[in-house]
């Protein structure tokens, strides 16, 4: 039997997304959320912050859509990754690849489907 690992998350970004490119041409797309927990009347409210990947045409999708402070849910698999750092060190990272992204400010999501609407459909083949 596979394992499961899903993640659903939703928070505002941090910052605006960084959209870079493989050597494949193939976007990527990374954010931060920040993610509030505990009680803001009871004095212990905190913050999570969960960094965030995306590839190819989400990827697009976000770095054109998202900006800081904005709302958006996010769905995806949980991944630890290792590399080393450009001093040779080993380090660890923790993000979640998304498989699907949600916006989820009224306002924000308006314009967004409004700039979609003008744009030509792409058919799927």
């Amino acid at each position: 039997m596979r394992g499961l690992n899903r993640s659903i998350l939703a928070g505002r970004l941090t910052a605006d997304p960084e959209v870079r490119y493989m050597n494949n041409e193939t976007a990527v797309t990374r954010f931060c959320l920040a993610i509030n927990r505990g009680s803001k009347s009871k004095g212990t409210e905190t913050v999570d912050f969960i960094n965030c990947v995306a590839f190819s045409g989400l990827a697009k999708i976000c770095g054109e859509y998202l900006k800081k402070g904005k709302l958006v849910a996010v769905e995806g698999r949980l991944q630890i990754r290792s590399y080393e750092n450009k001093k040779g060190e080993k380090r660890t990272a923790t993000e979640v690849v998304i498989d699907e992204m949600q916006m989820l400010d009224s306002k924000f999501y308006s314009a967004a489907t409004a700039a979609k609407a003008k744009e030509p459909e792409l058919v799927q083949v």
